[in-house]
């Protein structure tokens, strides 16, 4: 089925399976996989089934997906997107590397990369947007990397904590004169 996964030189980004809901759980409850600039949404093991039975990972317009090393199958995080309900040209991304030995590595880079080459070239958006904490350096530098501009400064809600920090954009018209959407070296 197209966009199930999508595969990069390092990284495997594939649809959420039953059994990862374990690890999702984990992950949801733990402040060390969040890292310090995402607040945890803490699942219950009844309310994460509900949600995977009914979809909710893996809609037309909403999709999660488990980063995975290629060569070893370890999970390391994870990558979402929705498409703005507002504005369905539009998506929104927002990523977790859940293994802070794993950090640093430029995966999360990697995978964004790659699925915002997914969005434009087989969803057909205008624009990907990314909120990221002020604070949140790595990120901020990542979206510069891949030709992300800032928008506006904001306060948002992550998970029913307000945040500042910046909104950042990357329009169709950006995204076709990056090249580094275009070489790869894979």
């Amino acid at each position: 089925m197209l966009g199930e996964q999508i595969n990069t030189r390092r990284l495997h980004l594939r649809r959420l399976r039953e059994t990862d809901l374990p690890l999702i759980l984990e992950w949801s409850n733990s402040e060390t996989a969040h890292g310090p600039y995402l607040t945890p949404n803490p699942y219950t093991a009844k309310g994460l089934w509900e949600q995977y039975a009914g979809n909710a990972f893996w809609q037309q317009h909403d999709r999660t997906y488990l980063i995975e090393k290629r060569q070893t199958g370890l999970p390391m995080g994870s990558i979402h997107y929705w498409l703005k309900p507002a504005r369905m040209d539009a998506a929104v991304i927002s990523i977790k590397i859940a293994l802070p030995q794993e950090r640093g590595k430029g995966y999360g880079t990697e995978a964004q990369k790659f699925l915002v080459i997914h969005l434009f070239d087989q969803i057909g958006v205008k624009a990907v947007e990314v909120y990221t904490d002020i604070d949140n350096k790595p990120q901020q530098c990542c979206l510069h990397k891949l030709g992300f501009t800032i928008c506006e400064s904001l306060t948002y809600d992550d998970h029913h904590v307000a945040r500042t920090g910046h909104l950042f954009r990357l329009t169709a018209a950006d995204f076709q004169e990056k090249a580094v959407y275009r070489y790869h070296y894979e």
